[in-house]
């Protein structure tokens, strides 16, 4: 009978929406134990839920017996009863119970009173009236709808905090993105859990040029998001003071090696982008960006230093490229390279196969010609499709700009293709 009460009330509660608020979820629970089945076993005949305020408990929700009707009324902190119950979080209370008051407990239930307490700031009791003898069941009853109720204030807790922390990250994405002449920009961040390690960033700077940000922090969840935070707030800073690009990255380095775990790093790409198509940037450890030109033709740019966080004295050097009228220039993080086909193995047989660069390669080609915002989704919808669906195991961030070609553009030759590994300048 035990075991069928504690099955029950689990179901219940695993059933509650998480953005039930913890109140409206007190109340449910009460409501359904008492007008249900699954308190009949322990003769649960009425409940009641009461809110903690400074100095007494005051009766919010009352299910049975008396009903709404004493709704309102109060019981102090200093009776004997709550005194028990707060110091031990249950309590029985009986006629023979010590500082029993008959006046106050028959104003609530003709019962006996079967008590828990529930939460913090505020905390709750809940009570039930039962008719049930046997104290030792139903202490085990009293002690199963406790440690029950108190996980799910604890799930629901730590949902609301990833939920705020989903609002935080969300927040540091830009609302709207800007805009720079003769350019078309898009970019999505998809992460694995409900926070993740990937970000981007576009601030507008001087007249005619736009600054570019994609970052990865090592991991994914909430540690990795506030890593990720970090890299946006410290690059803004530096932007709002027109501090030079190297002396940037040079800085944020030193600051998330102080801030975060040896085992910890986070990849970075910057970029100052002028509406001449002449790009300044550094590449920190990230994945090199991809550049695919009007003819279909794969470029990549170079790194020019090493991942943020593991060496405090890292120098980063400056990298310049031109891009081209109808030229894409593609930033993503390593979440794209790295999706795995499910039940497939590689050369390695430990190893799954990725999507690769190959992959990623021929679908910026076949699109090449279609808008940015179009590049981007049909980057993440390959992704999707080559995991056969299966839910993401690292976070995916994608980024894409394209120059827009004009009347009279020549495009020049002075290309090095990615096969040979170099530059594109």
């Amino acid at each position: 009978m035990h075991k069928k009460f504690y099955r029950a009330l689990e179901h219940l509660l695993r059933d509650i929406d998480a953005s039930t608020d913890d109140e409206t979820m007190l109340r449910t629970v009460i409501g359904q134990l008492v007008e249900d089945d699954d308190g009949s076993p322990f003769g649960i005949a009425s409940g009641r839920l009461y809110r903690e305020r400074s100095l007494e408990f005051v009766l919010i929700a009352s299910v049975g017996e008396y009903g709404e009707s004493i709704e309102g009324r109060v019981v102090p902190k200093d009776y004997a009863g709550v005194r028990h119950l707060m110091e031990r979080r249950l309590w029985i209370t009986r006629p023979d119970s010590p500082g029993y008051d008959p006046d106050l407990e028959s104003q609530l239930t003709h019962l006996n009173n079967a008590s828990i307490l529930v939460g913090q700031s505020p905390s709750y009791i809940i009570s039930f009236g039962v008719e049930h003898e046997d104290q030792d069941e139903l202490l085990v009853m009293l002690e199963a709808i406790r440690a029950a109720i108190g996980l799910k204030l604890r799930q629901n807790a730590l949902e609301g905090q990833l939920r705020q922390a989903q609002a935080i990250q969300a927040s540091l994405l830009p609302q709207h993105m800007p805009e720079l002449a003769g350019f078309e920009i898009a970019a999505r961040s998809v992460p694995a859990e409900e926070v993740g390690g990937d970000v981007y960033d576009l601030q507008p700077l001087d007249q005619g040029m736009l600054g570019l940000m994609v970052a990865d922090a090592s991991g994914h969840g909430l540690p990795a998001a506030l890593q990720a935070r970090d890299a946006v707030i410290g690059m803004r800073m530096g932007q709002s003071h027109n501090e030079k690009i190297t002396a940037q990255i040079e800085r944020l380095n030193r600051v998330v090696h102080q801030t975060i775990l040896s085992s910890r790093f986070i990849t970075l790409f910057y970029a100052e982008i002028e509406d001449t198509g002449n790009i300044t940037y550094v590449n920190a450890g990230h994945c090199p960006p991809l550049l695919m030109t009007p003819a279909g033709e794969p470029f990549q740019l170079q790194t020019s230093g090493p991942v943020l966080g593991p060496l405090p004295d890292a120098v980063y050097r400056r990298c310049y490229m031109t891009l081209r009228p109808g030229e894409l220039l593609v930033l993503f993080t390593d979440g794209v390279l790295e999706r795995p086909a499910p039940g497939e193995e590689g050369d390695d047989e430990h190893e799954p196969v990725e999507f690769g660069q190959e992959n990623l390669i021929a679908v910026v080609r076949e699109h090449r010609q279609e808008t940015a915002a179009e590049v981007v989704e049909a980057v993440l919808e390959a992704v999707r499709e080559f995991g056969a669906g299966a839910p993401l195991e690292d976070d995916v961030t994608v980024v894409v700009i394209r120059r827009l070609a004009q009347a009279g553009d020549h495009l020049q030759e002075s290309l090095v293709p990615l096969d040979q590994n170099g530059p594109r300048v």
